[in-house]
């Protein structure tokens, strides 16, 4: 497989501004503002990647006033949700938003940049439909979002076809049980890799990798660029994806208040 030859940091601008489009593709209105954009998904009000103020410009704006932005810009919504891109600003603030009560999180974006670390054999992966995988994802979704109402509209968010990004699901099965799965996001202005899930009966054998490999190769095939992927922003984490041959590019940091008016 060849390596990228853009440069990281236009790639890295190519992955934020492919995650921007597929924000305001996916959602259901959008409201700009000088220091970014307010998108909203009014039928899933519960997801917050979707229910978000992305900031793109902090400018002078400290954390009390991205509290006050959101307040003002998501009234009436079940909880408080601030996406903020440009990592060094978003560490700043991150001490504010904690002070506050808010859930500081944070994840590295990975960019693949060369071939992995050894041969991959994907014979056991497939590209399958998303009803094949749903009771997975259901059971996957339901580790992350103890709250049902909220696992419902996240494995709703997961499965809706866009023009910008379509939905393509990739998976290993183990007899009839789905042993890992991942879901690529993909179009014209790049592809990214979303849950990324390889369950309790896959790990140490490597059909997780297998299937992150797979999606990955569909994305190359089609000659996509970027083909990225947000994971924790954890050592162990990371290591995963670079020995595919990911590089991490930048941190995205979200804030979010669970709870609303």
């Amino acid at each position: 497989m060849e390596p990228s030859t853009l440069t990281a940091p236009t790639m890295l601008t190519r992955a934020l501004e492919f995650q921007r489009a597929l924000d305001r593709s996916l959602a259901t209105r959008v409201e700009d503002a000088s220091w970014g954009t307010a998108i909203f998904r009014d039928d899933l009000p519960r997801v917050t990647d979707l229910n978000v103020a992305v900031v793109e410009r902090v400018g002078g704006l400290d954390a009390a006033g991205l509290m006050s932005e959101a307040d003002r810009f998501q009234a009436g919504l079940p909880h408080r949700a601030v996406r903020v891109d440009e990592p060094d600003a978003a560490a700043r603030l991150a001490p504010g938003f904690a002070a506050a009560g808010w859930l500081v999180s944070r994840t590295a974006l990975m960019l693949l940049r060369r071939s992995p670390d050894r041969p991959i054999d994907t014979s056991a992966v497939a590209e399958v439909d998303l009803d094949r995988i749903r009771i997975a994802r259901e059971a996957a979704i339901g580790r992350v979002h103890r709250d049902l109402d909220v696992a419902a509209e996240a494995l709703e968010v997961g499965a809706l076809q866009d023009d910008v990004a379509r939905v393509r699901a990739y998976a290993a099965l183990v007899g009839a049980e789905v042993a890992s799965y991942c879901l690529l996001r993909i179009g014209d202005g790049g592809a990214k890799l979303v849950e990324v899930q390889a369950l309790a009966r896959s790990q140490g054998h490597g059909v997780g990798r297998a299937t992150i490999w797979a999606a990955v190769c569909a994305a190359r095939r089609e000659r996509i660029a970027p083909v990225f992927v947000e994971c924790e922003d954890e050592e162990w984490a990371k290591s995963v994806y670079r020995r595919l041959g990911f590089d991490e590019a930048g941190k995205v940091y979200r804030f979010v208040r669970p709870w609303g008016d």
